[in-house]
């Protein structure tokens, strides 16, 4: 609302604009990412290695599936994987002295190939059965514990990345004039006085308006390196009111 103020000129009543009042805005808080960790296979739990609040770096092992089968298949693999090295060797020699044919080489080689190929999808069996943090977070849930059956794509754990927040906040439109992509502002957490106001950057507008409430969505993201924030805070933003004031 714009706020005005009187003055007497030359007898006269006069009034003059002041400067715009701000306005606060309520929304939430949500960590920049969540993740739900599933299995790749249907597997037995080997081994848990985190707790719940433990904080991860991205590539952290989380899990481990039971896998001896898949590492015995790797062993094996490997054991022929060198006589077949050997064999394409001595075809080659033989080839080169016109003992062996051509095709007996290309068969030998072939082989070799195919059993390569036989160690790197083995060896990505196992792999699988290592749970690994795809992102940097903290661990908010642990649904399994060591020795618990585990189903294809059922849930491991969950992970939150609160370093960056998304702050959410459902607008009138009558801030649609004012606001732009990039734009700073300054936000407060009710909760959290001590932490004062911190800066935020407007990341996204919806273009589309709810037609019920007649709001719109607006997200701003907030640099929160030291975990002071936490995801689910009420948060407020301050915005410059409108020059007409709807």
């Amino acid at each position: 609302m714009m706020i005005r103020s009187m003055m007497i000129l030359g007898g006269l009543a006069v009034w003059l604009p002041c400067a715009q009042a701000d306005v606060w805005v309520e929304g939430t808080s949500q960590p920049y990412e969540r993740i739900t960790i599933s299995s790749p296979v249907e597997e037995i739990v080997e081994s848990v290695e985190v707790e719940e609040g433990d904080v991860v770096e991205k590539g952290s092992v989380l899990a481990k599936l039971f896998s001896t089968r898949e590492k015995l298949e790797v062993k094996r693999l490997g054991h022929m994987i060198v006589k077949a090295e050997e064999d394409a060797r001595t075809a080659r020699e033989l080839f080169e002295k016109k003992i062996k044919s051509r095709s007996n080489l290309l068969e030998m080689e072939a082989e070799l190939k195919r059993l390569q190929v036989e160690l790197e999808m083995a060896q990505y069996s196992v792999d699988q059965r290592v749970v690994k943090a795809p992102v940097s977070g903290t661990v908010v849930y642990r649904l399994k514990d060591p020795g618990e059956a585990i189903g294809r794509v059922e849930p491991l754990f969950e992970i939150i990345n609160a370093s960056k927040m998304k702050l959410v906040f459902f607008l009138s439109t009558k801030h649609l004039s004012i606001l732009k992509e990039g734009m700073e502002v300054a936000v407060v957490f009710p909760e959290l006085p001590a932490v004062g106001e911190q800066k935020a950057k407007l990341m996204f507008v919806d273009p589309q308006l709810d037609s019920r409430s007649g709001l719109f969505r607006v997200r701003f993201e907030l640099d929160n390196q030291t975990l002071k924030a936490k995801p689910g805070l009420r948060v407020k933003v301050k915005l410059p009111e409108t020059e007409n004031g709807k």
